[in-house]
């Protein structure tokens, strides 16, 4: 029987087969061969993203005896819980944006162990910042007089400036914590944009402590945003809020609170006190308490009749809406 033919170009598929299998150790030896070579920026890729980061040049290279060392480290939503496991979400749902770390040690020394750390938080917003500073126990120890608003204790210094929110820790004893932190607010200056203006209400007593809550305030859902402060009046505490980023914002607000209770068939009636209107509500819960809109803020108080705010009402009104209710817990 006479043999097969081979089919055209058989031989031909079998010899490239067996020149590609030839190439496999030469293509796997050019692949790894590349693969030693390295980018430096490749692998320093966090340092690479904190140096882009605009928050880089608010940290001061040396200053106050301390000099910074290593580089300075970025975090984002993602990798936050790689630096505060744990505490990250807590951040996340308060506004948190970015934080870049810096450590500083004694200038001359040995760089080991850093003298001080420092955490600057990007919050997005001063309400957001004011909220993580007092949400942190931020006003606890003395008063530093730094930023907007700072505290003191001997291992720890934070502030807020604008948005930014400082935590600066201290591992040994005499870190110019102070002298580092003012360092840093001066670099803010500009750069920190909007300043924290909630912090004015009426002066409704003494005042004992200030707190942000970011939403569902007193369990509303479109109540957000809301700086609330509580004062001691007549041996009672009382609690003021104030609310809103725009006129905008504050109407809707306004505008939903009156239909709330309107649903919940709670008495509401309107007086007028020095040319401002006001929502006296009759709660069945709560008890006598208000609400105005007073230019681009929701505000009102919680536990004092009307007529015993209308004094510090008028007051503030007189005032523009510039008093301060004195020192701010």
């Amino acid at each position: 029987m006479a043999e097969a033919e081979p089919e055209p170009g058989a031989g031909g598929g079998r010899w490239a087969r067996i020149g590609v299998l030839a190439l496999l150790p030469m293509i796997a030896g050019i692949i790894h061969w590349d693969g030693q070579r390295y980018d430096p920026g490749l692998l320093d890729f966090k340092n690479a993203a904190a140096r882009l980061s605009p928050l880089v040049g608010l940290f001061p290279e040396r200053t106050a005896g301390v000099v910074r060392q290593g580089e300075l480290r970025r975090f984002n939503k993602e990798n936050l819980h790689e630096y505060v496991n744990g505490h990250a979400e807590y951040y996340i749902s308060a506004g948190f944006k970015e934080l870049v770390v810096g450590e500083y040690g004694v200038e001359g020394e040995q760089q080991g162990r850093p003298k001080v750390v420092v955490d600057l938080f990007d919050m997005g917003k001063p309400l957001f910042a004011f909220g993580v500073l007092t949400g942190e126990g931020g006003n606890e120890g003395r008063e530093a007089g730094i930023g907007e608003m700072g505290f003191l204790d001997p291992r720890g210094l934070r502030f807020i400036a604008g948005p930014y929110y400082v935590k600066m820790t201290a591992f040994a004893d005499g870190a110019p914590l102070e002298l580092l932190g003012r360092a840093l607010a001066g670099s803010m200056g500009k750069t920190a944009g909007a300043r924290m203006e909630g912090l004015r209400f009426p002066e409704y007593g003494k005042p004992l402590a200030t707190r942000f809550i970011k939403e569902n305030y007193r369990g509303m859902d479109f109540f957000s945003q809301v700086l609330e402060r509580s004062f001691e009046w007549e041996g009672q505490t009382i609690q003021a809020f104030q609310t809103g980023e725009s006129a905008a914002q504050s109407r809707e607000v306004e505008s939903r609170l009156l239909e709330f209770l309107q649903k919940d068939q709670i008495p509401v009636e309107r007086r007028d006190i020095a040319g401002q209107g006001i929502h006296v509500v009759q709660d069945r819960y709560e008890g006598e308490w208000f609400f105005l809109r007073a230019g681009e803020r929701l505000m009102g108080a919680f536990g004092i009749p009307l007529d015993k705010a209308a004094t510090p009402l008028k007051e503030y009104f007189t005032h523009g809406g510039q008093t301060d209710g004195g020192s701010h817990p």
